[in-house]
């Protein structure tokens, strides 16, 4: 599963086994990902606190949206774990299942609207060389209708997902079975 041990269900205590409960009842499954913070608890705790707010809490943008981001930036990555979870997620939330797989092979032909169009064109800038965008990258946005928290919150699903995905293939964790 990993290349690192993890603390499976089956022996998890305390804040581990009630986070493991939690998300088994929500998803049917307690992902390989969330299993790999498992040995380090206070890492463990915090990036579930940040996916949270990140990814699950509402927030400006919509779950869609930041489903787009999270397969677009995993793909990126080359984060295969990561982009099959979030393409399934975008179909969990309204995105259709032609535009989902167009998303994650060519976001430019998935017929999206402009404004989510040019939002993931940040994020792919963003992906890949976060040092080059710039107060116009960031003017644009806001010109086309995007307010600086929904930019906030698109920032950091792309920096959210580039600790997952680095730590998911780093440490070798594979899809559930």
């Amino acid at each position: 599963m990993t290349r690192i041990s993890v603390i499976e269900e089956n022996v998890a205590q305390g804040g581990i086994q009630e986070a493991y409960t939690q998300i088994k009842q929500q998803m049917g499954v307690v992902p390989n990902v969330i299993k790999l913070f498992s040995s380090w608890p206070e890492l463990f705790e915090a990036n579930m606190k940040l996916f949270h707010t990140v990814m699950v809490s509402e927030t400006k943008l919509p779950r869609s949206v930041k489903e787009m981001i999270a397969a677009l930036v995993s793909e990126i990555n080359q984060c295969n774990y990561c982009v099959t979870h979030h393409v399934n997620f975008m179909k969990q939330y309204g995105v259709s299942d032609l535009v989902a797989e167009t998303i994650r092979k060519d976001y430019r032909k998935a017929g999206l609207d402009g404004k989510t169009l040019k939002l993931l064109e940040y994020a792919e800038k963003v992906t890949r060389n976060a040092h080059r965008v710039t107060d116009e990258d960031i003017e644009g946005l806001k010109k086309i209708g995007w307010t600086e928290r929904e930019i906030l919150e698109a920032t950091a699903v792309v920096a959210e997902f580039s600790f997952i995905n680095r730590m998911v293939d780093a440490l070798g964790v594979k899809l559930e079975s």
